[in-house]
């Protein structure tokens, strides 16, 4: 099986796709709209090929767990990648309301705090994945006054396309593909869409365009890092299978942080302080659309390949703790955003529910399969988040 070890590309890069490449998001009117087409690579490290429909752009980025799943720590675990996606779009919000307001900001740097729990049987089928409310920090250097930056933090939340999937109740959807065959869904809701494609020809065909000097660098592993946001990650860190046991009761805390460089890129570090992980940076950048260069995934890309990639470590979970015979999956996973407020007429946010296409190769019947399905949505700490109404805590501080 392929791996992160054995491929020769770096974490992340620009897919050199034409017109006929095969993943296309849907065309929504005056919405982002994002497909990501996600598979299992060996262990717990997993491919995605993403989409982002307003700029035609593709990506292909991958993801791993570290140590307390049995993963190899080679790339960001899912959480990772959706913290980066909220810190992007905190970032650029801030940064748009300043613009539109008059207000020079000479630096920024945005603090978030995602914590999650997870609690119950999986093979009772009473564990669930859950998240708490978001905390965010805004520290900007700036001669607004106090009362200005508290305008402009809240705004930058309020308008963020990616905080609107936090504050907006919505039961993800889903169809459920056993074999080659549709099946029923049972548990969650079914999609109001047809199945998809198996996109299997999309991971074979997605290959990098033209290189640049940010290749290597949009994600990276900091092992010499030991601290995020003025705390010491420690030194005691996750072994085994913790994250592989039956029963849980436990809260994960992953934290991002993100300032801004001097090329316009946002500078966005990643680490997990429960159970404690590495630290990995994420490069990015507006898209086009938003007057930005692209030269690195958008903070919904990266939002985007997040929700895949936890619901499908969800999938590989449920299958190892009940020894269920799955021998492939992959999901292709729709998600749509409004407009951010750099667009004109922007309207104000609200969220859509994630409409996902899983297809699972199992020796198992139907009802396992769909069991696993339903097990894989109730304890991603994800799709939990899209169910719940999580209300952002704001804080703010003024460097001038």
């Amino acid at each position: 099986m392929a791996s992160i070890e054995t491929s020769s590309y770096p974490l992340v890069f620009k897919v050199n796709a034409d017109k006929d490449f095969p993943i296309k998001a849907p065309t929504v009117k005056d919405k982002i709209s994002v497909r990501a087409a996600t598979r299992a690579l060996a262990g717990m490290q997993k491919e995605c090929v993403l989409h982002y429909g307003p700029t035609d752009t593709t990506w292909r980025m991958v993801c791993d767990e570290g140590p307390w799943l049995n993963g190899t720590d080679l790339a960001p675990f899912p959480l990772a990648f959706f913290t980066a996606g909220l810190v992007s779009s905190y970032m650029a919000e801030f940064m748009t309301h300043a613009k539109k307001a008059g207000i020079k900001v000479d630096s920024l740097e945005v603090m978030v705090d995602n914590l999650y729990s997870m609690e119950g049987s999986l093979l009772k089928g009473t564990m669930m994945g859950d998240a708490f409310p978001v905390e965010v920090l805004f520290k900007a250097s700036t001669d607004a006054s106090e009362e200005q930056l508290q305008v402009l933090a809240y705004n930058a939340v309020a308008s963020s396309p990616a905080d609107a999937y936090l504050r907006g109740s919505k039961d993800s959807m889903f169809t459920l593909n056993m074999n080659g065959d549709e099946i029923p869904v049972v548990g969650v809701d079914k999609s109001l869409n047809k199945q998809t494609d198996v996109p299997t020809v999309i991971f074979q065909k997605a290959e990098p365009g033209e290189s640049s000097p940010l290749s290597d660098e949009l994600i990276k592993k900091h092992p010499e890092i030991d601290g995020l946001g003025g705390e010491k990650l420690g030194t005691v860190r996750a072994t085994g299978d913790v994250g592989l046991s039956d029963v849980q009761k436990r809260v994960v805390h992953v934290r991002g942080v993100g300032t801004l460089r001097d090329d316009g890129l946002r500078d966005i570090q990643v680490a997990c302080f429960q159970p404690i992980g590495s630290v990995f940076s994420f490069q990015s950048d507006d898209s086009e659309l938003v007057g930005g260069q692209g030269r690195a995934p958008s903070g919904l890309a990266y939002l985007s390949a997040g929700l895949t990639f936890c619901f499908m470590t969800q999938l590989g979970r449920y299958a190892s703790v009940a020894k269920q015979k799955m021998t492939s999956y992959q999901i292709v996973q729709d998600t749509t955003f409004s407009m951010p407020s750099a667009v004109e007429g922007a309207a104000k946010p609200e969220s859509d529910p994630v409409d996902t296409h899983v297809f699972i190769g199992t020796e198992e019947n139907t009802e396992a399969t769909q069991t696993l399905l339903d097990m894989g949505e109730q304890t991603c700490y994800l799709h939990g988040a899209c169910r719940a109404e999580i209300k952002t805590r704001i804080r703010i501080r003024n460097n001038k």
